[in-house]
Order: structure tokens, then sequence, then C-alpha cells
């Protein structure tokens, strides 16, 4: 399983959209096995549904999406996890442990 984060430094990013950077967390056992980094160029938000379909991401986390931009990753079959906010960190933690 793959997980993405837009990141604002070590937290969450407001907003999918305008995030710079996104991490993308390779899960397997409930454990993190693997993390690349992306920067993001294109404010484009075809451009970035495009990256998590090429990277085979099975759910993004987010502090926000616009309500397109969600439907065409859902249409993707990319599940959305938004209206959050903390640390990267502690945002995984209760992914894993199911807890959002």
């Amino acid at each position: 399983m793959k997980v993405a984060i837009p990141r604002f430094g070590e937290s969450v990013a407001p907003c999918f959209e305008y995030s710079a950077t996104i991490a993308i967390f390779t899960i397997e056992r409930r454990r993190i096995v693997d993390q690349t980094d992306f920067s993001l160029q294109s404010r484009e938000a075809f451009d970035r549904v495009r990256l998590l379909r090429d990277q085979r991401v099975d759910t993004l986390i987010c502090g926000g999406v616009q309500a397109f931009v969600e439907d065409m990753l859902v249409e993707y079959g990319i599940k959305v996890i938004s209206w959050v906010s903390g640390s990267v960190d502690d945002l995984l933690t209760h992914f894993l442990r199911g807890q959002l």
C-alpha cells in the first residue's frame, strides 16, 4: 500500500493543490518500508493527480483538497482522507492504527 501526504515542513500541508512537496510512503504489514519525496513543480491539479496515479498511491492524506480534484482522485481509485492537520509522523501513526 502507498500513502501520500503533501508536506509543509514536518506538517501536513493545508492544501493539496498548493503544497511544494509530497511524501509517498510504502507500507507493508502496518510498517513503513520506504519513503520517496517529490518536489511539486506544477500547480496544475491534473499533474498532481497524475503523479499519484503513476506512483500507484492508494490513499492521500491532506489538509484540504478541492472537490473536483478529490473527484479525479476517487475516479483513479485513490482514497482521500482530508481536513486533517498535524505532523506527518503523527498522521502516519494514526493511519497505521486505523484512527483516521
